[in-house]
């Protein structure tokens, strides 16, 4: 995901190239963390570039600043707006979309009033696993940050040095990805996904009683599944459950939804993508690609700016 230092971002209210989109050392989030995101993904359809569940995202990202108290100096319809600007500038068709609001600076300390600095960056390609294949998960020695530490369901940066050091881990060791146990010993999520199982049929996934992010993917998958006639339990998952299932699976914007082979050294199933899995993603595919006609109110259409008299 190397960003083109000529690509456009939108930063502060104006369209800039990346090369130009500076901050200060001094600002808040730097030294602190204090900031608030999202990823969204912009998926080509029959009627152009379409950013999937972008109502989502944006509440989310609203309610996220509002648990650190970090103004939001501009309206949801100023952020999407401005989100298909970044789009049409670079011409993209499709592509990975991360607005970010953070606290600028003013003085460093842990308490100060900062303004409200918001960017929105967006790439063309993150790459993504071949949908037919598995990923590999170490079970870390990273404990999941509980949710009475920091909220979980808000999606904030300082928060992500968890899941960085889970990933290191993993990677250093050979696998995939990270999966992260709670304070409780039982099952969170992946250090960037949520995680569901699949046994004698029935799926089920956590909340966050699990201390894990309600993604916004996660929420997709539970109604596509349930549209599909299956059914979907929602609960604290053990690891066991994980080593005894039929299917294990992740979701998540940036990995979209894909299957779990193996977890720590125990294959899952036979070791290949489950049906339940690919049905799953089969609807999760028709929906981005705007030919689920239920599911159309997902989409919003990159529209083409009005002409000027």
């Amino acid at each position: 995901m190397a960003f083109d230092e000529n690509s456009f971002v939108w930063l502060n209210g104006a369209v800039v190239r990346h090369r130009d989109a500076l901050t200060q050392v001094s600002a808040h989030v730097l030294h602190y963390g204090t900031g608030v995101f999202e990823g969204i993904r912009c998926y080509e359809t029959a009627d152009g570039p379409a950013l999937f569940r972008m109502d989502a995202h944006v509440d989310r990202l609203f309610a996220s600043a509002k648990v650190y108290g970090i103004a939001m100096p501009y309206t949801r319809e100023e952020l999407t707006h401005a989100t298909c600007e970044v789009i049409r500038k670079n011409g993209f068709t499709r592509c990975y979309v991360r607005p970010v609001a953070y606290l600028g600076t003013n003085t460093l300390g842990i308490g100060a009033q900062c303004p409200t600095e918001v960017a929105i960056l967006a790439v063309p390609d993150l790459g993504k696993v071949p949908e037919a294949s598995g990923l590999r998960l170490m079970i870390s020695s990273w404990t999941k940050i509980d949710r009475r530490m920091i909220p979980s369901t808000a999606k904030a940066c300082g928060q992500y040095l968890n899941s960085r050091l889970a990933t290191q881990e993993a990677i250093a060791k050979g696998y995939d990805e990270a999966l992260l146990l709670n304070a409780e010993d039982k099952v969170a999520e992946a250090a960037v996904a949520n995680i569901f199982f699949v046994k004698d049929g029935v799926v089920r996934t956590n909340d966050e009683t699990s201390s894990i992010l309600l993604g916004i993917t996660r929420d997709t998958a539970i109604k596509l599944a349930r549209s599909l006639g299956l059914r979907v339990e929602i609960g604290e998952i053990a690891v066991e459950d994980l080593r005894e299932a039929d299917e294990v699976f992740l979701t998540g914007t940036a990995k979209e939804i894909v299957a779990v082979t193996e977890i720590h050294g125990h294959t899952i199933g036979n070791g290949t993508r489950g049906k339940i899995t690919k049905d799953v993603q089969d609807a999760f595919a028709a929906a981005t690609r705007g030919e689920d006609a239920k599911h159309g109110h997902w989409l919003h259409v990159v529209s083409q700016p009005q002409p000027t008299h």
